[in-house]
């Protein structure tokens, strides 16, 4: 899953722990008065925690069970990105459509730097195949997936609540999925809104438990067919009190990309948190301390550790950023 990977531009104050942290983007449900480039994992989960209880003291969710206008709005204005290419010393023009609301919306990752110390009573796996980060949509009888910018990739129908023709209500659903284009499903990673019911304040063992009985309701939603156009189906997930290593053992066959963490009691937030985490199948050994199956253990060639591997990444991203800049 390339979205979970960010690579900071530059260590600040000289402190090499910031190439491992992945920097908050400015959309987010609040902000944190809290130092990214010093703060270790634990201390930063629990004021996310703590900042969680105090919205809810205050008032923060007086508005719960409404969904915001933005989600629903009659307004189909999109932004419009003119762009330039030269084609053959000449130019020729075109156009990305961007919708401002769904931009940067993703709840993203960070890296699993350190075991949690609640990792086993407060935690959820769930195995994430390769492909494309896509917040789904449904409403006004369209389904449409935008990426994490915003920019919409496909437009079709679906049997989610609003997503087709024969459900042309006001109903608006928003499931955070990864796109799978072998295989041409979405795989369904989070939820966000449900039948114009908000579920982003709400934590992530209730909004997944409400995610898989709303979908298992709905068998429109496993198959390809005339309402529904792609299968739209739910990850596995896990407790971190079970037996890990089995649950990788007997996962259905599918290309892994990597394993995401989900604190119990982590609201959806609008970009990144510490309250979920990210580790590649391989480095399960070395973070966790529990086997893989041997499919999973391939290292790619010169790997060392995590915090080499994420050096590697960062250095790679600069000479990308580099070249960028040259040809621009």
């Amino acid at each position: 899953m390339a979205e979970c990977i960010d690579c900071p531009k530059e260590t600040q104050n000289g402190n090499h722990r910031s190439l491992f942290y992945k920097k908050p983007i400015s959309r987010n449900n609040f902000k944190l008065e809290i130092d990214y480039d010093d703060s270790p994992q634990e201390i930063r989960r629990q004021k996310f925690l703590d900042q969680q209880k105090r919205n809810r003291e205050s008032g923060y969710n007086s508005t719960r069970g409404i969904l915001p206008d933005g989600y629903n709005s009659e307004d189909e204005e999109e932004a419009v990105e003119e762009m330039d290419v030269d084609i053959k010393k000449g130019k020729r023009k075109f156009f990305k459509y961007r919708h401002k609301f769904y931009e940067n919306h993703l709840m993203l990752s960070e890296w699993l730097l350190e075991v949690p110390e609640d990792f086993i009573d407060k935690w959820i796996m769930v195995p994430c195949p390769e492909g494309r980060r896509i917040l789904l949509v449904a409403r006004k009888g369209k389904t449409k997936a935008y990426n994490r910018r915003g920019r919409i990739m496909a437009t079709f129908s679906s049997a989610l609540p609003g997503g087709s023709s024969e459900d042309y209500k006001s109903s608006c659903s928003m499931l955070d999925c990864i796109w799978q284009p072998r295989e041409k499903k979405y795989y369904v990673m989070d939820i966000l809104a449900w039948s114009d019911y908000p579920l982003t304040n709400c934590d992530t063992e209730f909004r997944f438990y409400w995610l898989q009985r709303q979908l298992g309701e709905i068998k429109e939603l496993e198959e390809k067919n005339l309402i529904n156009n792609f299968p739209i189906l739910p990850l596995q997930r896990a407790f971190c009190d079970t037996d890990l290593c089995s649950i990788l053992e007997n996962l259905p066959p599918m290309s892994l990309d990597g394993i995401l963490f989900f604190h119990r009691e982590a609201d959806y937030t609008h970009g990144r948190t510490p309250l979920v985490t990210w580790l590649k199948p391989f480095m399960l050994p070395e973070i966790l301390g529990i086997s893989v199956p041997s499919s999973m253990s391939e290292k790619p060639n010169g790997y060392i550790d995590l915090e080499h591997y994420i050096s590697k990444k960062k250095k790679t991203c600069d000479l990308m950023e580099t070249v960028s800049d040259e040809t621009s």
